[in-house]
């Protein structure tokens, strides 16, 4: 059962990834309402600390305070500035869906988490006894960790497409840290079950 564990990683996570998002947004929002407010309250006020932002990234002060005083005459797109500069967020995008976000990343994780799996269940297929020098358990576990970071290989090439990575570095990292998350999600389910079958046996003994 320890080596099942491996698949841990790989676990449905949907609901994570839709809390996750659901809470980024409603920080992000917050944050625009916080701002949006500040400018209608005292709009000199950000105006001027916008300008400061400006030349603090080698922008004069004359072309600064133009930018800024120009930019100010359009409200959102003023709010959209102040965020990414201020706080190093992105504008908020309407079209983006933690609910949807959170279906994908479920049926992904079942997807690719079945691969571990399925690589015990295909070996149980196997006529073994068929092969005296060759063993199922031993060779089940082998078959599911390589099969596992094949699978995590490719996602390191899917992620590379929506990112400036090389596919290869991004498949390397991948892969490297899913193997780490899979070594210590198994050590994990091996320390429990030594731990179990031993006070399994101690009752037994008694």
């Amino acid at each position: 059962s320890s080596g099942i564990n491996a698949e841990w990683p790989l676990r449905p996570g949907g609901m994570g990834d839709y809390l996750s998002s659901t809470a980024d947004h409603e920080h992000q929002r917050t944050e625009y309402n916080r701002e949006k407010w500040e400018f209608e309250v005292n709009p000199e006020g950000e105006i001027t600390e916008m300008i400061e932002l400006l030349e603090e990234k080698g922008i004069s002060p004359e072309d600064s305070e133009i930018i800024i005083r120009t930019t100010a005459k359009y409200p959102e797109l003023f709010l959209d500035q102040m965020m990414y500069y201020e706080l190093g967020f992105m504008p908020l995008d309407g079209s983006e869906k933690p609910a949807k976000q959170g279906v994908v990343t479920f049926f992904a994780f079942c997807i690719f988490g079945l691969v571990p799996l399925m690589s015990y269940v295909l070996c149980g297929l196997v006529p073994w006894e068929q092969y005296d020098s060759i063993n199922q358990t031993n060779l089940s576990f082998p078959v599911s960790c390589v099969a596992t970071a094949a699978t995590l290989f490719f996602l390191g090439v899917v992620k590379a497409k929506f990112s400036n990575e090389m596919w290869f570095v991004s498949a390397i990292k991948v892969t490297i840290m899913g193997s780490i998350a899979c070594a210590v999600s198994y050590a994990i389910g091996y320390l429990i079950s030594s731990y179990l079958i031993k006070d399994e046996c101690e009752v037994l003994e008694v």
